[in-house]
């Protein structure tokens, strides 16, 4: 079978295994009648089981295809000094990107941070069992603090999590299209890693609950414009790791840009993070790295 063939091989069982996933979780999990603490667990393991089912995917395209699996993750799991650097460094672009975004949201009076504050104030409220002088000051020092604590958990248990996307997506997929961080792979991962969230979206309403199949167009444009800072990091490390580590600081940070806004819930998907501000902070974002890219190379 020719790589074009595997490639949509590929894609499409990723496709179905996911869809499978959504439904079962649609059908016998989720519930109105569960707890909250029950609703964060269920959505830990949904989270979990369909980002790995990727790596299961690829398990069973390796095995069908007579490829040793042992050698190819040694492969994608390529472990060395510039892996670990280029893995601690990752979650970085995120924040550079949440640079861009507040540039750009700020003066449009879409990005306010006191609601961020104004919600930590809330949650302390109700941890806390005594009065607190000064609780908006103690909200704001816990609100900044959760901005570094995103990065340790987008290398640690969101790197984890994330991993299993990034095995299939920065992985089997990007080295049949050739492993190099072109114009075309960055368009064929960025739109199969998008679309594969469809039937999250349309069934679950997975980040759109208002605006669904307008979601699954805007969160595919999103994930295709940052795709290029993933298939750079992978190539130049010659390992998914850095990859996993920056989806990890996206999925901790990110969901900040829509949190932090007075804007009404339903124009949220549109307006901010995971709708139009998203896209242009994050093109910005993937311009600026392929202008550094091509002058390290001229550099060197």
């Amino acid at each position: 079978m020719n790589k074009a063939l595997r490639v949509i091989e590929f894609t499409v069982i990723s496709y179905l295994v996911a869809l499978l996933v959504d439904s079962l979780f649609y059908k016998y999990g989720f519930s109105a009648e569960l707890s909250e603490t029950s609703i964060v667990i269920l959505g830990v393991v949904w989270s979990f089981t369909r980002m790995w089912s990727v790596t299961v995917v690829v398990f069973t395209c390796l095995l069908v295809h007579r490829v040793s699996v042992k050698e190819w993750f040694k492969r994608a799991l390529g472990f060395s000094k510039k892996t670990l650097l280029y893995y601690f460094i990752s979650p970085l672009i995120v924040y550079l990107a949440l640079g861009i975004y507040v540039l750009i949201a700020y003066p449009l009076g879409l990005f306010d941070f006191n609601v961020y504050v104004e919600i930590v104030a809330k949650q302390l409220e109700k941890a806390i069992p005594v009065q607190v002088n000064n609780l908006e000051s103690l909200a704001r020092v816990v609100a900044f603090t959760q901005l570094f604590q995103a990065y340790i958990a987008a290398v640690t248990v969101n790197a984890v999590f994330a991993l299993g996307e990034e095995i299939g997506w920065r992985g089997y997929l990007y080295e049949l299209l050739g492993g190099r961080p072109s114009l075309g792979s960055t368009a064929i991962v960025g739109v199969c890693w998008g679309l594969w969230h469809a039937s999250a979206i349309l069934i679950l309403g997975y980040n759109y609950t208002y605006n669904r199949l307008l979601g699954v167009v805007l969160f595919t444009v999103l994930t295709t414009t940052l795709t290029y800072p993933h298939l750079l990091l992978t190539s130049r490390a010659k390992s998914v790791l850095p990859a996993s580590s920056l989806h990890g600081g996206l999925n901790a940070l990110w969901p900040l840009t829509l949190v932090a806004t007075k804007l009404p819930v339903d124009q949220r998907e549109l307006l901010l993070g995971l709708g139009a501000l998203g896209i242009i902070a994050w093109s910005i974002t993937s311009t600026i790295i392929v202008a550094v890219h091509k002058a390290t190379l001229q550099l060197n």
